[in-house]
């Protein structure tokens, strides 16, 4: 798929082109004319770029006016912008030869809340993204997503220049670029290599999952909760012996078994208290944490976000960021009037459990209070000590189990991991033959070759010298030559990718890298789109005037305003 043209429109009084920029194959420059050429992008020839990134679903719209780095906004090309109601349109196609080449029309509203459209027809974030992934990838899986490949075809960030090579997009982790980089060199079959990130994504989040319960917990290993169970255990056993030897021994014995049956009628009253008693307190701190939060009040701020997000995405919403913030307030108070029923119920549960264990304990009086008279009190401090042991016990061992139930997902899916990886057929063919080509063209832009190569764990890939020489190239010039290079390795495998390039500036090549990129794009037949300045190109007898195929200057901007 190619670029064909970009379109910048007023829509608003009346549809007007501000500017049709015309692409071909080969080197496309968009050329920095202005008078003071220190000042980079003084008349804005990376906004053209950005404009193309914009088209290919970039989420931020606003960067084409405001200045991330010095927090500035031009205020006449942003109410230019609103006020026109301006439009972009990006023509791509899969040939510029055949005459009936497919083509289509991707258009995006550079205003806020503005649309998205595939061929006049209105599309969501998310759609838009999906159906892109079809048209440039023929991704119908949608697995790894369209802003996740087209980063390595389209190296623009929004906010400033971009230097990423092959960590080309903003936190992501090793398992996601594992699955991209799967599918763009084809090392295994993509159904595998997404199940496998699937995986790797549930083991992350159960991990998570874990830590968060241990930091609520307030323990760091799992051992220091069964050192407390045995602990726990062994005390409560002293304390119910110690119990024992203040009861009267002959009536005791008489009244053995009998006692014994009111024991655990009894003891199991008690634990049914205890088990109850945690849930209170449990859901008292979740009722405190939710008062807190009405206290504090609402931020507004925070859900004028999710609001504008969520419209940005999903279009025109069937209700008001006014509803968002009523339906924020009785969510929190639904949760509060959820949990004052709980509450209700589990006092209603303790108070019956309490009178049963009372009427238990009245109606057998006289066998448990076998004890000797003058040891009532410490019998009475023995008891307390033990219902308060008995309370730490349970929580300890819910705390203990809830671990142990996480901990076997964690080692389910560890498992499944381990054998979906060691059954999955994984080739190197592919990168073998892109470092052929990748040598090559690094050793001619950059002066010596460079190869990639299969990392054993961690991110995917690394890049190595393939001999040490005098490098008299960049970091630019060596993303060039990678790019160029899976340009070549595509055609090769025969899969359909974008047949573009597009980078932001090149002011840090030097001719001899120039001059070697020229080549190369010309003889694969990609398109190289670029920004440039004037007097980097100016005499270079391999630059037609075709290749420069915009431009500007302090009097002729990206928009004319």
């Amino acid at each position: 798929m190619f670029i064909k043209r970009l379109t910048i429109k007023e829509t608003i009084p009346a549809e007007k082109i501000i500017r049709e920029i015309p692409f071909a194959k080969g080197m496309n420059f968009i050329v920095d004319a202005g008078k003071n050429q220190e000042k980079g992008n003084s008349v804005g020839k990376t906004t053209i770029l950005k404009l193309i990134d914009i088209c290919f679903g970039a989420k931020q719209r606003k960067f084409v006016y405001y200045d991330d780095e010095t927090k500035q906004t031009n205020e006449k090309l942003k109410n230019h912008i609103i006020g026109n109601k301006i439009n972009v349109e990006l023509m791509i196609a899969d040939s510029f030869d055949e005459e009936n080449s497919t083509e289509y029309i991707l258009s995006v509203d550079l205003y806020p809340r503005g649309k998205r459209y595939i061929n006049g027809v209105e599309k969501n974030q998310n759609d838009y993204w999906q159906q892109l992934n079809v048209i440039l990838f023929s991704n119908k899986a949608n697995f790894p997503t369209f802003r996740q490949l087209i980063n390595m075809f389209v190296r623009i960030d929004q906010r400033a220049d971009n230097n990423k090579f092959l960590k080309f997009l903003d936190r992501t982790n090793d398992a996601t670029y594992e699955n991209i980089y799967s599918y763009l060199f084809e090392l295994q079959d993509q159904e595998v290599s997404n199940y496998i990130l699937d995986l790797r994504k549930e083991i992350a989040e159960k991990n998570k999952e874990i830590k968060n319960f241990m930091s609520i917990n307030n323990f760091k290993s799992i051992d220091s909760i069964n050192q407390k169970v045995i602990l726990l255990e062994a005390t409560i056993d002293e304390l119910n012996d110690q119990m024992g030897t203040l009861v009267n021994s002959r009536k005791f014995k008489e009244n053995e078994e009998k006692i014994s049956e009111i024991k655990i009628e009894y003891a199991n009253y008690k634990d049914r208290i205890d088990e109850l008693l945690f849930k209170r307190k449990r859901i008292t701190e979740i009722l405190t944490d939710a008062e807190q939060e009405i206290n504090n009040g609402i931020d507004k701020e925070v859900l004028r976000n999710l609001y504008n997000s969520t419209q940005e995405a999903l279009g025109k919403l069937h209700k008001e960021f006014e509803d968002l913030v009523k339906f924020n307030d009785e969510l929190v108070h639904n949760k509060i009037r959820y949990f004052n029923s709980q509450l209700e119920k589990i006092d209603e549960n303790i108070v019956f459990l309490e009178e049963s264990k009372n009427r238990l304990f009245e109606k057998h009086k006289n066998i448990i209070m076998l004890i000797e008279e003058n040891k009532i009190d410490q019998y009475t401090l023995l008891q307390n000590k033990l219902a308060e042991y008995n309370e730490e016990l349970g929580s300890n061992k819910i705390i203990r189990s809830t671990y142990n139930l996480l901990e076997g997902r964690v080692a389910e899916l560890v498992e499944d991991l381990e054998k979906t990886e060691d059954g999955a057929d994984v080739t190197e063919d592919a990168v073998t033959l892109f470092n052929k080509y990748f040598s090559q063209y690094s050793e001619k832009t950059n002066g010596e070759p460079f190869m990639l190569y299969k990392t054993e764990e961690g991110f995917p890939f690394g890049i190595d010298h393939v001999k040490k020489g005098l490098s008299t190239g960049t970091r630019k010039s060596i993303i060039t030559a990678f790019d160029l290079a899976y340009q070549q390795l595509a055609k090769d495998l025969e899969k359909k990718v974008p047949n573009f390039i597009v980078h932001d500036v090149i002011e840090t090549i030097d001719q001899v890298a120039l001059n070697a990129i020229i080549n190369i794009v010309n003889a694969i037949e990609c398109q190289y789109i670029v920004a440039v300045l004037k007097e980097k190109i100016r005499g270079n007898e391999l630059i037609k005037g075709s290749n420069v195929i915009l431009t500007l200057s302090e009097n002729d901007r990206p928009f004319r305003n």
